[in-house]
């Protein structure tokens, strides 16, 4: 994270809640905003059920209003399953929402390409610009911040850059799975040969790709850049999230080649956001675009 806070709330000697923020700088039609991005909110479960997670978000939208330079937006994601954030947040009254797909890129047995390779120094100013131009309707852009050259790789054909993602690598430790559908997974995936091999859900690493630059008209060559990517960190799956409004997450997604377990997940995340010093004309009109996840972002 670029600039985290810590917030804490304590009971007597006891810690009961927690909560992380990340802040920085991004772009909102055409305008640079203040931002703070609430990362992490947790309740010990020992205080589970007595309200410390909304009382302490409220008191963290009190200090952001207080302390946040005009223009200002302070957001967060929740997802769309976990009923105990979405209480908080409809506590706190949210002004703006909303909806990002989760797209997952899988290969069994992915493989390299040596034309896919890091971005050279004397290209990232070009595929920043590129990426400014390709999300130009979009919201919350910050590229010239959170592209990490050395995370960062392009696909060249001909000289000419034609798709780029960011690549970091996660190793999640799935413990526990909400509904039917995730009792099932975590019972039955450990004895399913093939999936016990692509999901190892006790030590999930995974890709999750960022800062997505492809021009248009050659969607059809990103998923040999992802490919190389999976190939390269020894991962068989990666992650995309965008805003399902996004014409560059629809036009990769009618492109195709995004791999067999896409049409298995159909998780969503909302997205809720309070402003400041922003008109409510201005307000309605940055609803109705889509929203760019920065790879800076906890998710």
């Amino acid at each position: 994270m670029s600039d985290p806070y810590f917030f804490c709330l304590e009971e007597g000697d006891s810690l009961v809640a927690v909560c992380v923020l990340n802040r920085r700088s991004a772009r909102l039609m055409g305008r640079s905003y203040d931002t703070c991005h609430f990362a992490m909110l947790a309740t010990d479960d020992r205080a589970k059920g007595r309200g410390f997670g909304g009382l302490l978000s409220e008191q963290i939208r009190n200090y952001c209003e207080a302390e946040l330079r005009s223009p200002a937006v302070a957001y967060a994601y929740i997802e769309s399953g976990t009923d105990y954030s979405l209480r908080i947040s409809s506590k706190v009254g949210h002004r703006f929402n909303a909806h990002l797909s989760l797209t997952v890129f899988s290969r069994f047995r992915p493989v390299d390409d040596e034309a896919n390779h890091v971005i050279d120094k004397d290209d990232v100013a070009h595929v920043v610009n590129s990426l400014y131009d390709l999300y130009e309707d979009h919201i919350l852009l910050d590229f010239d911040q959170s592209l990490l050259a050395d995370e960062y790789y392009v696909l060249s054909r001909e000289g000419e850059i034609l798709a780029g993602a960011q690549a970091e690598v996660l190793n999640w430790s799935v413990i526990s799975m909400s509904g039917l559908l995730g009792w099932v997974a975590l019972k039955a995936l450990p004895h399913v040969p093939w999936l016990r091999d692509l999901l190892p859900l006790r030590n999930f690493r995974f890709l999750r790709f960022g800062n997505i630059m492809v021009r248009p008209g050659h969607e059809r060559e990103l998923p040999h850049l992802l490919e190389s990517l999976l190939a390269r960190h020894k991962v068989r799956i990666g992650l995309i999230l965008m805003d399902e409004r996004s014409p560059v997450l629809q036009a990769i997604r009618r492109a195709g080649g995004l791999g067999s377990l896409d049409a298995l997940f159909g998780r969503k995340a909302k997205v809720v956001a309070d402003f400041k010093g922003t008109t409510e004309e201005d307000i309605e009109r940055i609803s109705r675009r889509p929203i760019v996840v920065s790879p800076l972002d906890v998710i």
